[in-house]
């Protein structure tokens, strides 16, 4: 079928249109004005369609009774280069099947032509009561514009609209602002995202769309000009949002152009693409990226605080709040007023006191410690009056307001946002000032450094409240400013060449001494930093079960105190790494380290040693249930010979289930057996494979991985255990078919089906990978990857083992590969666990050498270096 005349001229027209603004977009030309020669473009293609469309009714009557209208952004002229059409058919109840007739037509042609629109047939009573019903049709409404039609209709439309907006303010701006929130829950509650969308995350396009919303409803202006003359909008937050306009709507032109299509997220590549496109050239130490990047955020952060504020004043409280908070106020002091929700400043005294470093962080620490919001007009003064403060070293009188507001937990977070937002925080703590909009290369970390740091300290402070261990641990903690100080600083290291722990643990040697700590403090606070990694090294990287590690780990923390703070600090610093990374399997691991720390501290016993009451126990409750069973004599040989790091990892009754599969097996010439249940502890499946053999067998670990790994299953940890003739693994993984856990009974006999098949014959070959586990899953983000692949061997640690960490990003069937180098150098498997974070692997493995000795020779290891990584495609 061929296409119609007005399509095909259309779509030159649109072709022709697109790449000039390609060329004048490219030449460097402001944002602005790319959008709005591109609206340009989109007004007479539409036009000439709609034209089209109503050419053989021109002497229809019912004509008279439609208007075209464009709104959202069509209608603000701010469009992207492939940006959809939002329009309307305004009409009169005589005119809707002329309305219907013409949508269609134009809802065709446009599509065909390259426009997507989004187009609707309403009358203006219609418009105006769905707008009152639904923010999200009112925020596009308010951006109306006529294209074509009868002027007399969409003045009735358009002054009804806006004299109705003005009339229910106050819902309509709550309702827009709630909507706002909740698209900013899904898109980033923070403006430092490593991956924004620029039109969506928080102070985007979209908070600069919430100002022109609420300065409709408030005042029945969209305009930013005529926002500013109407004194709605200060002139800072004017100038500093007009700049960001600009600069959001050339990069979301530069996406459009690039993907050839709407695409609104600024992924890690593209972002390298565009510095340097653009450009920048970095500076010493920072990153072409890296310093396009933080214009990003300077841009974003200033259009969140403007937007922040134009929304705190549309909501200003009724009359009856603010006398009712004056009534029941009381002075502080002869400046500060507090009332039952709010605490401010007295207006006669306000110039000053905004101007003043010291008295600002001490009304912060008494806003923190009373739970009391600073009111709007004194946060305001402090606002414009630090903009304009020349930064001076901090003096004593600042530095204990500052200790002051970091000791207690009420609103400390945001209370510190804001002081970074104002840069007054690397005026108290120089180094800060490099971590700003500082980018992290991975997927694990979802934010910039200096966001995530005080993302952790809103964990922290969170715990306070909690019921569970650790929020018992977080008010346990006596100086609360000591943690809150390290989580504020404990990345500070980040971006030089040299660990960050070690830089970060000089750079808190220097701040404890400008801060003026006393000497037990500092120490603590720059041990703390050092130190922030351990906890997640050791608990998802080592053997908990292993008394070397736990007296290790013992012997780095030295004390309850210490162990306290570090727990803590690393679940804060967990949680803040972004949503989901905090799994309940991790917790879990922490809390297991703790538990079994904590009672080598309190008894000197160590957790799995010869003596443990507990693996005794154990071992009792395992012989009852045998006993229960009526266990033939082989059963208790066998648990004989289970060895302790077995007996501390397993439950009871699982472990003598077990044994009963082993000593009942009907065929002895069976070598595999294989069985499946629901760890709930971590919220994942169990596969256990026990298999008969004289030794532990070389490349049994990497077929076992292999089966799991091709059925489709991500396996979480896994652990190796010899027991008698039998090799014991147990290995947790999730089945992403199956996201909620309940897996059916089919599902798991086809992977124990599959695991002893592959088991039992060892010439038998691998099943393809699938290129995909998850269904119906949105296309991945491309990936940065620039930190080193790297093998680490550790001879230290535990005495019979060689520890293998190995660390590289992700791909489809890694492990297998992992697995089967280890296989081909003829290394010998003992404990494995497996750490994933999103696109990162930290997979660590005890290994030995065939006839049981650690891996010391560095010819040997320059060897297994060099096969795994040739492992990683």
């Amino acid at each position: 079928m061929s296409m119609r005349p007005i399509v095909l001229r259309s779509r030159e027209v649109l072709r022709e249109g697109r790449e000039k603004a390609f060329q004048q977009h490219r030449s460097g030309s402001p944002g602005t004005q790319v959008s709005t020669l591109l609206a340009d473009l989109y007004d007479d293609v539409v036009l000439d369609i709609f034209n089209e469309a109503i050419r053989e009714y021109a002497t229809d009557d019912r004509l008279s009774g439609l208007c075209l209208v464009a709104h959202g952004g069509f209608g603000r002229r701010d469009l992207a280069p492939y940006s959809d059409a939002d329009l309307m058919l305004l009409t009169t109840p005589k005119s809707e099947s002329l309305a219907t007739i013409i949508s269609g037509v134009l809802t065709r042609d446009l599509g065909d032509s390259g426009i997507q629109p989004g187009l609707s047939i309403r009358t203006a009573p219609e418009a105006c009561s769905m707008s009152w019903a639904d923010p999200i049709i009112y925020s596009s409404l308010a951006e109306s514009r006529l294209l074509a039609g009868s002027l007399q209709l969409y003045k009735k439309y358009f002054d009804a609209f806006r004299h109705g907006a003005m009339q229910r303010s106050k819902s309509i701006i709550s309702d827009i602002i709630a909507a706002r929130r909740e698209e900013r829950t899904k898109w980033g509650e923070t403006n430092y995202l490593l991956r924004p969308n620029v039109k969506r995350s928080r102070g985007s396009l979209r908070d600069i769309q919430l100002i022109r919303w609420i300065g409709f409803a408030r005042y029945g202006e969209t305009d930013l000009d005529r926002l500013l003359k109407l004194g709605a909008l200060p002139e800072e937050d004017y100038r500093k949002v007009r700049q960001a306009y600009r600069f959001m709507l050339r990069l979301r032109n530069e996406l459009h152009f690039r993907e050839g299509k709407s695409q609104d997220v600024l992924d890690r590549p593209t972002q390298m693409e565009i510095a340097d496109q653009w450009g920048y050239t970095g500076t010493d130490g920072v990153l072409p990226v890296e310093q396009f990047m933080q214009d990003y955020f300077d841009q974003t952060r200033n259009v969140r605080y403007a937007a922040s504020y134009f929304s705190e004043d549309a909501q200003s409280r009724p009359l009856i709040h603010r006398i009712f908070e004056r009534v029941f106020s009381r002075s502080i002091d002869d400046k500060i007023r507090m009332g039952p929700t709010h605490i401010w400043v007295r207006e006669q005294a306000l110039e000053s006191f905004a101007a003043n470093l010291p008295d600002v962080l001490m009304l912060m620490s008494l806003a923190n410690q009373h739970c009391r919001r600073i009111a709007h007009p004194t946060w305001q003064a402090i606002r414009l009056a630090m903009q304009d403060r020349t930064p001076t070293p901090p003096d004593a009188e600042t530095i204990d307001a500052f200790l002051s507001l970091l000791s207690r937990p009420g609103q400390l977070a945001p209370l510190l946002s804001r002081l970074h937002e104002l840069r007054i925080i690397e005026q108290l703590i120089p180094e800060f000032k490099r971590m700003r909009g500082l980018l992290q290369f991975n997927a694990y970390h979802k934010y910039t450094v200096d966001a995530h740091s005080l993302l952790a300290i809103e964990a922290a402070t969170n715990m306070q409240d909690s019921p569970d261990g650790m929020g018992r641990r977080y008010r346990r903690i006596d100086d609360k400013r000591l943690l809150h100080l390290a989580l504020l600083i404990h990345d500070i290291g980040k971006g030089y060449e040299e660990d960050h722990c070690i830089v970060g643990a000089r750079i808190a040697r220097d701040t404890a001494a400008r801060l003026m700590l006393d000497p037990t403090t500092a120490e603590t606070l720059e041990w703390l930093v050092l130190k922030h990694l351990a906890v997640n090294v050791t608990a998802f990287r080592h053997d908990l079960s292993d008394p070397e590690i736990v007296l290790a780990f013992a012997a780095e923390v030295g004390s309850i105190r210490r162990l306290e703070l570090l727990v803590v600090h690393s679940v804060a610093d967990l949680i803040a790494v972004g949503p989901g990374v905090a799994t309940d399997w991790k917790l879990n691991l922490i809390e297991d380290l703790y538990k079994r720390t904590r009672r080598y501290f309190d008894s000197g016993d160590l957790p799995g040693s010869p003596n443990d009451p507990e693996i005794e126990s154990t071992r009792g409750r395992v012989q009852s249930e045998l006993n229960a069973a009526k266990a033939p004599a082989q059963a208790f040989e066998l648990l004989e010979q289970v060895p302790l790091s077995l007996l501390s990892r397993c439950e009871p009754d699982d472990l003598a289930s077990e044994i009963m599969v082993i000593v009942n097996q009907p065929d002895r010439d069976t070598k595999t057996i294989t069985m499946c249940r629901f760890d709930a502890s971590i919220k994942a499946l169990r596969y256990t494979v026990i298999r008969r053999e004289d030794k532990h067998s070389i490349g049994t670990f990497a077929r076992a991985t292999g089966a799991l790994s091709t059925s489709g299953l991500t396996i979480l940890r896994a652990q190796i255990e010899m027991v008698g003739d039998f090799a014991w693994d147990h290995f947790w993984v999730i089945d992403p078919e199956y996201p909620d856990g309940d897996v059916p009974e089919h599902r798991t006999a086809e992977v124990r089906k599959q695991l002893c098949h592959l088991l039992d014959d060892p010439t038998a070959p691998l099943p393809p990978y699938r290129s995909r586990w998850k269904p119906n899953t949105s296309v991945e983000p491309k990936k940065v990857k620039v930190l080193p692949k790297k093998v680490v061997f550790d001879n230290d640690t535990v005495d019979r083992y060689t520890i293998l960490s190995f660390f590289a990003y992700d791909e489809v069937g890694l492990l297998y590969r992992i697995a089967s180098a280890l296989a081909e150098k003829r290394l010998v498997l003992s404990f494995a666990k497996i750490d994933t974070h999103l696109d990162q692997v930290a997979d660590v493995f005890y290994v030995t050498e065939a006839d049981g000795s650690k891996l010391t020779d560095t010819y040997r290891q320059t060897e297994i270096r060099a096969a795994l990584l040739d492992a990683v495609s």
